[in-house]
């Protein structure tokens, strides 16, 4: 049998509509290719998808697979994945058909759309579709046998994870009386919603997301803004932090601010989302490969404002001790992209894993050589700063006063008016669980601070 011709299929990004390159691919030898359109880079607002993915292509041309790395890390995971995969009727592993499903509304500032076609402008007019709070719990109750990515037959979801989730454009605050809307293009989204999840091993998923998120924010520390949307079942609404909202002429606009995440900033799968990327069995378990603290910290390299990232990263690292967030993997932290370099976005999915004893409770990313809450001790954390190069002294700092602002507003965020006295128990086991951490980390980095350089 002669075999097919070779074929190459091509998309065009547009960002704010200016169209700023070409994505062409070959799948039968599944070869991607990207080209910048000369426009785009001559223009003083113009920045790259990713650190390797430059402006100016290197003469020896960017890395193998790094163009399908990073259009990889925008598709979603699991069970969200096979939904898109089965309703567009194409394999889970044809990345190019799924962007091509998903782009129009992806995370970041990018439109991937139909090539020799330009996508409609920005502005946006009436929205198209409005979900009201009955249709929403009705989707809810239904989502096992209609999966709730799925809404009038069509996709509507195009963001990294493995949670159900919906994108939705809101025209004010909801406890204000505002309403919801599915978003088509040119309209973009400004909320996402998470929905409880329909399982018994994660009960108060909503609570326990809310609690930690609202408790970063009362810190001080730079989460997106979230609140508790109650159809009655409770559903957790995120602020989208890529999305900026305006008026012109009396018409909405929503602009789209470029973010990737830790594993598109290092040019690697999302399978290396975890710095143990072949698990832990026995044999494997010492290959480290994936995204570790120290990976993390390598990119406050690439920043704006280096002593900054570093500072804000270092918060994030030891918020997710605080919290008992085990599951704080390479996706779960972003940056702006600029012209000028990177810049720490607002943290999200901020979660106390540690209240589930059904789920694993093994560490994303290691403190030092501990992938679990009992093994670290003040010799882990001393080894945790030398290798993302930090200052003991300043960790002790912030360990200190993270410490002491957990421990003063764990309680009232536990006393919040959002939580149903059926979910009290549990915020009160938060907060329980978050003074107890924020009283052994202020004494492991006290310990950590005495430590001699050459018993690490």
């Amino acid at each position: 049998m002669t075999p097919p011709d070779a074929s190459s299929h091509s998309l065009t990004l547009w960002a704010d509509d200016q169209q700023v390159a070409t994505l062409s691919h070959e799948p039968l030898d599944d070869r991607w290719s990207l080209d910048y359109s000369p426009h785009w880079v001559g223009t003083r607002q113009a920045f790259p998808l990713s650190p390797a993915l430059p402006l100016v292509r290197p003469a020896a041309g960017y890395a193998v697979g790094a163009v399908k790395r990073f259009v990889e890390n925008l598709l979603p995971e699991g069970r969200a994945l096979d939904i898109i995969a089965t309703t567009s009727r194409v394999s889970r592993s044809n990345v190019f058909a799924l962007i091509n499903a998903l782009g129009a509304e992806t995370t970041g500032a990018f439109r991937f759309w139909r090539s020799g076609e330009a996508p409609p402008p920005s502005l946006a007019a009436t929205p198209p579709r409005e979900v009201t709070r009955d249709e929403l719990n009705q989707r809810l109750s239904e989502r096992e046998a209609i999966p709730l990515a799925v809404w009038d037959g069509k996709v509507r979801m195009s963001i990294a994870g493995v949670q159900d989730k919906l994108m939705v454009w809101l025209d004010r605050p909801l406890d204000e009386g505002g309403c919801m809307f599915l978003v088509e293009p040119p309209l973009a989204s400004t909320h996402i919603l998470k929905p409880e999840p329909d399982r018994k091993l994660t009960p108060h998923l909503v609570v326990n997301e809310h609690f930690c998120m609202s408790l970063a924010r009362r810190m001080g520390l730079p989460a997106a803004a979230v609140s508790i949307y109650r159809t009655p079942r409770p559903v957790l609404v995120v602020d989208r932090f890529d999305r900026s909202v305006s008026k012109a002429n009396g018409e909405t606009v929503v602009q789209r601010l470029h973010v990737i995440d830790a594993c598109q900033a290092r040019d690697l799968p999302v399978t290396y989302k975890y710095e143990r990327n072949f698990g832990s069995g026995e044999h494997v378990r010492n290959i480290r490969e994936g995204v570790s603290f120290g990976r993390l910290f390598e990119l406050a390299e690439q920043t704006v404002n280096k002593a900054s990232a570093r500072l804000v990263l270092l918060r994030w690292a030891l918020f997710q001790f605080l919290i008992g967030n085990s599951d704080a993997h390479g996706k779960n932290f972003s940056f702006f992209v600029r012209p000028q370099g990177l810049e720490p976005a607002p943290w999200y999915d901020l979660v106390s894993v540690l209240q589930y004893p059904g789920l694993d409770h093994e560490f994303a990313m290691a403190y030092g050589d501990a992938f679990s809450l009992v093994e670290v001790g003040a010799f882990q954390l001393a080894d945790f700063a030398q290798r993302c190069g930090i200052d003991r002294r300043l960790l002790k700092r912030e360990a200190l006063r993270l410490a002491k602002l957990a421990i003063e507003q764990a309680p009232s965020q536990a006393n919040a008016a959002d939580y149903l006295e059926e979910e009290r128990g549990f915020a009160g086991q938060l907060r329980d669980f978050v003074v107890a951490q924020a009283s052994r980390l202020a004494m492991l980095a006290s310990a950590a601070v005495k430590m001699r350089d050459d018993d690490l």
